[in-house]
């Protein structure tokens, strides 16, 4: 059987004919607690004490908890916080624990229902009937019960969100999925059901599975405008149809914008290492691109024919002696564009300070070392690979905006 603990707030009554504590005896009958808490003032003590002592509660049975300022709601506030702390220690769950905030000052009724809701406690009560010159006429009590879960589900809605975006998709969907959304208003639960959707669609865009997102950012409701935030721009959506087909008939030059974008979010997370590994990425299938465009040359089967034959003898070393075919790494690949004449070549191997930042990422705790990517090492080499990628790909900027999550969509070359 479920237990239950119950906290009242006892106030001192608005007048001298006025006996508070029989009200507040009423309710506590009426919820029969296992545990009883009386909050009271120093005003208000005897009362708790007058209840306790008419309703027989033995002491391991009840206790007084002393607020130390009525009138200030925060103070009462983080009162019954320290109430219901001490109650979880002694065994209740937060939805075993009922608040009563019939009598009391109005600070203390505030503080009480704030921090119930703060606690997602079970229930928040208070007794109303018939009133005469503003007391309620004896008998005619009604006990009033709010189930606040309607309010934690409006609370995960809006927290839910606010994980999305800041790229926490998975706590987004764990939050969504274990919320009651169907306690929410019609436009609510539709919303609720589509930030599910749009969690997950890019959980997976995060992830490179480029099918899975567009599929899911497909059954956005085009007619809710909460949505408006994070539904990508015309060209996102047409670069996804892209880079969902197989990836080897992917245009590299998608690739090269989705990874950068993906770097720049795991940027924005503070995980540095990750953007790094990620922009290390994005400079080798740069030159991929390159040679394959402008030479034909597949880094994966080099045909030595089409590369400078100064660099025969030591591409020989490269051919795999179970496959026979010669394939190359970012050193390899920028190395002939360099023996074809390429710009591209040429500028890779004259910047010793743009190939001593990518050996940071061979130097980094998440690749052959134990050093930390910083920020200011992942923005230095963010800055280098721009330059480098500009040149190659025409208006890089702005289709890595239009590319990007839109929520994050800022000039993504600040």
């Amino acid at each position: 059987m479920k237990k239950c603990a119950l906290i009242v707030t006892v106030g001192t009554g608005t007048r001298p004919d006025v006996q508070i504590f029989k009200p507040l005896k009423k309710a506590i009958s009426h919820y029969r607690p296992d545990y009883l808490v009386l909050a009271a003032s120093y005003g208000s003590e005897d009362n708790a004490k007058i209840i306790a002592r008419e309703l027989s509660l033995s002491s391991d049975a009840y206790r007084i908890a002393m607020l130390k300022d009525v009138d200030d709601f925060q103070a009462v506030f983080h009162n019954i916080n320290e109430v219901f702390q001490e109650l979880r220690e002694s065994g209740f769950a937060d939805d075993e624990i009922q608040i009563d905030f019939t009598s009391g000052t109005k600070a203390m009724s505030s503080g009480a229902v704030l921090s119930a809701i703060h606690n997602q406690c079970g229930s928040i009560s208070y007794i109303t009937g018939k009133r005469k010159d503003g007391i309620v006429i004896d008998g005619t009590e009604q006990f009033r019960t709010i189930i606040p879960t309607q309010i934690f589900a409006a609370h995960d809605l809006r927290i839910a969100e606010e994980f999305i975006r800041k790229l926490r998709f998975d706590t987004a969907e764990q939050l969504l999925s274990g919320s009651n959304l169907k306690l929410l208003d019609e436009y609510d639960q539709k919303k609720g059901q589509q930030l599910r959707n749009v969690a997950s669609a890019y959980r997976l865009w995060d992830l490179f599975n480029h099918r899975g997102a567009l599929d899911g950012l497909k059954k956005l409701d085009n007619e809710l405008p909460a949505l408006d935030c994070f539904r990508p721009r015309a060209e996102a959506f047409e670069a996804l149809e892209e880079l969902a087909q197989d990836k080897k008939k992917v245009p590299k030059e998608l690739l090269i914008i989705d990874i950068f974008n993906n770097a720049e979010r795991r940027a924005i997370e503070g995980r540095y290492d990750d953007a790094l590994a990620r922009l290390y990425r994005v400079t080798e299938l740069l030159a991929q691109y390159v040679l394959e465009r402008d030479f034909e040359i597949m880094t994966d089967d080099v045909d030595i024919a089409k590369v400078s034959i100064h660099l025969h003898e030591d591409l020989e070393r490269l051919r795999d002696k179970r496959d026979g075919k010669i394939k190359t790494g970012l050193d390899w690949d920028y190395r002939i564009l360099e023996s074809l004449g390429h710009t591209l070549g040429h500028r890779y191997a004259g910047n010793e300070h743009l190939q001593g930042q990518l050996r940071q990422r061979n130097q980094s705790i998440l690749a052959h070392g134990l050093v930390p990517v910083t920020k200011r090492s992942y923005e230095n080499l963010r800055q280098s690979i721009i330059e480098l990628i500009a040149d190659n790909i025409d208006e890089f900027a702005s289709r890595a905006a239009a590319l990007q999550f839109p929520w994050l969509n800022e000039d993504t070359t600040r």
